[in-house]
């Protein structure tokens, strides 16, 4: 079940889409977190190259709110099954691997993946999901009002979770309801 599978903190601008998105449903969904706070359903991915299995629309919104992480599963094709919604395109995992790598995206909605379980929800702050300047990169300490050189960085979610040396993803489970 995917419920069990732990929510990796990926960074959004490693993450490849392999399909376009509709741009006001991505505005809407961008809304809704600026206003909630709260990321509620991680977006789904293949673990080996990032493409976008669940969560085009998703991935927007953390785009367009800047968000430097967001919460994701990665699972392998071997546990989805993928069809097209759309005649006429070729849709196969090795296809959709190639067009998120190459960047060459399918029209919205096109590709249908089908997994094991109905997704988790994961319900995150999206404080966490963001970058957050520091006395470091030249904002004063709120307390003082001075620049402190030596001011520690606010941890991100990496850091706080003990991200590998690659920066990609770290393993932390997030809270889930069950599926």
């Amino acid at each position: 079940m995917l419920c069990a599978l732990p929510v990796h903190f990926v960074r959004a601008d490693s993450i490849l889409p392999n399909e376009c998105h509709y741009p006001e449903h991505a505005a809407n969904l961008a809304e809704t977190l600026r206003r909630e706070q709260l990321w509620r359903i991680p977006i789904v991915l293949e673990c080996n190259s990032m493409a976008v299995m669940d969560g085009h629309h998703r991935l927007q919104a953390a785009l367009q709110l800047k968000l430097a992480h967001v919460p994701c599963l990665l699972l392998d094709y071997d546990d989805v099954e993928v069809s097209a919604t759309r005649e006429g395109y070729l849709v196969t995992p090795q296809e959709i691997v190639r067009r998120a790598r190459a960047q060459d995206l399918y029209p919205p909605k096109t590709t249908r993946h089908r997994f094991p379980s109905a997704l988790p929800t994961c319900n995150v702050s999206v404080w966490l999901l963001t970058e957050r300047p520091t006395a470091a990169d030249g904002v004063p300490d709120r307390r003082t009002g001075r620049q402190d050189e030596h001011a520690r960085k606010v941890p991100s979610p990496e850091t706080v979770l003990r991200a590998p040396s690659d920066g990609r993803t770290t393993g932390a489970t997030a809270s889930r309801s069950p599926a």
